[in-house]
């Protein structure tokens, strides 16, 4: 670590923190928006799952279900408050090449 040359501020060269100074973090703000689709999905072994999914569970939002699906970086589909079976409620994790089709509800 160097040291602070002769009449540097030594508050400055440690980086303390003003109250003041706070509004520069809330781009840091780590909260995600819920962009929320109910869907029905159909997998190889012909289970039919219903349940919502989050357009904004990527690093980049999307805008459609297709988008999710095929321009998605992550390899499972979650699903939640989802309906399988007797299963009502449930989280499923869905692995994308096991899916046949998908179905947007209205």
């Amino acid at each position: 670590m160097q040291e602070p040359a002769a009449g540097e501020d030594l508050r400055e060269s440690e980086g303390d923190f003003d109250e003041e100074d706070s509004g520069e973090f809330e781009i840091y703000n780590t909260y995600v928006s819920t962009e929320n689709r109910l869907v029905t999905v159909k997998t190889t072994d012909g289970s039919i799952i219903s349940g919502n999914i989050n357009l904004n569970s990527e690093s980049l939002p999307m805008d459609r279900v297709s988008d999710l699906l095929i321009k998605g970086q992550n390899k499972f589909l979650i699903m939640y408050n989802a309906t399988l079976g007797e299963r009502k409620d449930a989280a499923v994790i869905i692995n994308k090449s096991q899916i046949v089709w998908v179905m947007e509800e209205k």
